[in-house]
C-alpha cells in the first residue's frame, strides 16, 4: 500500500535516488531537483514535497511545489518524480491529486507546470493531459534551440 505525506529530512537519500532514476532529467535539472527538496526543510522557503512511501518504507516517488511569488494563490508544481521501476502504477496521479487537494484548502487558484517539448519529455505531457491540466502557453526555444517551454496549467475551485 502507497501512503502520500509530506516529507521528513530522513528521506532525503531516497529522494535523491529516485531524482537520479530519471533518464529524462539533464544534470543541471537534477541538482535544481535536489536544491528544491533540500528547500523543503528550510523554514524560510515555501516549497511544499509530498512522498509516496510504500509499507516497508521505501520510497516510490515524490511531489514539490509551492506559490509564486507576488501572486494570490498562483502556485508551480517545481518537479514530480516516479521512480521508473514503479510507473503506470498511479503513483504520480496520486501525488497530483494530494498536491492539489492540498492547494484547495487555500481557496480557489491555479497550478502552473514547466516542462520541456523534447521527445524526452513527451510521457510527461501527455501525464499532465490526461491529469486535466491544458496548454496554456508555449515560448518557443526557451531552453535551447529547438527545445520550448511548455507551460501547463489547471484551474481549482475550493473543496
Amino acid at each position: 500500500m502507497t501512503t502520500i505525506r509530506p516529507i521528513i529530512p530522513a528521506d532525503r537519500e531516497q529522494l535523491f535516488r529516485v531524482v537520479r532514476l530519471q533518464t529524462n532529467f539533464l544534470e543541471c535539472e537534477v541538482d535544481v531537483a535536489m536544491e528544491v527538496i533540500d528547500g523543503t526543510f528550510d523554514p524560510v522557503e515555501d516549497y511544499r514535497t509530498l512522498a509516496a512511501v510504500e509499507d516497508n518504507g521505501t520510497i516510490t516517488g515524490f511531489i514539490s511545489y509551492g506559490p509564486i511569488p507576488l501572486t494570490e494563490n498562483r502556485y508551480d508544481l517545481y518537479w514530480i518524480a516516479v521512480d521508473p521501476a514503479c510507473g503506470r502504477h498511479g503513483i504520480g496521479s496520486r501525488l497530483l491529486t494530494a498536491m492539489e487537494a492540498d492547494l484547495r484548502q487555500d481557496g480557489p487558484g491555479h497550478i502552473y507546470i514547466d516542462t520541456s517539448s523534447t521527445e524526452g519529455y513527451a510521457r510527461a505531457r501527455a501525464f499532465y493531459e490526461k491529469n486535466g491540466y491544458h496548454v496554456a502557453s508555449l515560448l518557443q526555444d526557451f531552453y535551447r534551440e529547438g527545445d520550448h517551454r511548455v507551460l501547463y496549467l489547471k484551474i481549482f475551485t475550493s473543496p
